[in-house]
């Protein structure tokens, strides 16, 4: 009798056990499914919601059209020249400048101006051949090898390499010098006026030697800053320290 008893106890305990871990079990269970349950449906919001929106506002006076142009923009740069060798724009003389360069100013220029129309000077062709190049020029002309406009205060005489320079007048070799613009250089004087031969390419006479109309100073050579021009000298006369057309001294009948 006391075995059955002690049977349906130890019976009753393990049944009694066994509901309390089924218990814990499913309890355990619901808890896992709920916390997965709400990281996916966290997770599932994050991805699907929209991103918050920037608030752009445009007003109308922003919105330009394509290929309109812009209206208060002013072009600042400069349009390139293609044609590099074309010669650059006179320069304008004023009115009154233009009057003012007719007048003579300086009184060394009104004493060459006197002097230069009661000298005896009497000049004959630097070159056997009277080729004038390009004649003296108060007025600015333009020169090819320095792309600019300036006055012509002499008369180049075109000749070939080698060609003998001859004296233009009697005078006294006062100086004999050389220079970036203008070559070999032979001065020679005749009273007032000074006679200057540019452009030599050899130099036959020397600084105080005295020398007669016809004879030979030097040959042709180059003249630098008229490169681009034909083989000539360049030859300018100085009256008072003032330029005048070496032309006007040279008679006709030669």
């Amino acid at each position: 009798m006391s075995d059955y008893y002690s049977r349906n106890n130890r019976s009753s305990r393990r049944k009694r056990r066994s509901g309390r871990e089924r218990f814990g079990f499913y309890t355990a269970a619901f808890i896992c499914l709920a916390a997965v349950g709400m990281a996916v449906y966290s997770t599932y919001n994050t991805i699907s919601a929209p991103p918050a929106a920037t608030k752009i506002e445009i007003t109308t006076q922003e919105v330009q059209a394509v290929n309109e142009f812009v209206q208060g923009v002013t072009e600042s740069i400069p349009v390139p020249r293609l044609d590099s060798t074309s010669a650059p724009e006179q320069p304008e003389i004023a009115p009154t400048q233009a009057a003012a360069s007719t007048i003579p100013t300086a009184t060394g220029e009104s004493e060459a101006l006197r002097t230069m129309l009661s000298t005896d000077l009497s000049l004959s062709y630097p070159l056997k051949n009277p080729n004038v190049l390009r004649a003296f020029s108060k007025d600015s002309t333009y020169f090819k090898t320095l792309n600019v406009w300036r006055p012509h205060t002499g008369v180049d005489f075109a000749g070939d390499l080698g060609d003998d320079v001859l004296a233009m007048c009697d005078g006294t070799v006062t100086k004999i010098h050389e220079d970036k613009l203008y070559g070999k250089i032979i001065e020679i004087s005749h009273n007032e006026a000074v006679c200057v031969y540019s452009g030599l390419g050899s130099v036959d006479v020397k600084a105080g030697q005295n020398v007669k109309s016809g004879d030979k100073i030097g040959t042709v050579g180059a003249v630098p800053f008229e490169a681009a021009d034909e083989n000539h000298i360049h030859v300018s006369v100085k009256i008072n320290e003032a330029y005048a057309d070496p032309m006007s001294f040279i008679s006709n009948e030669d």
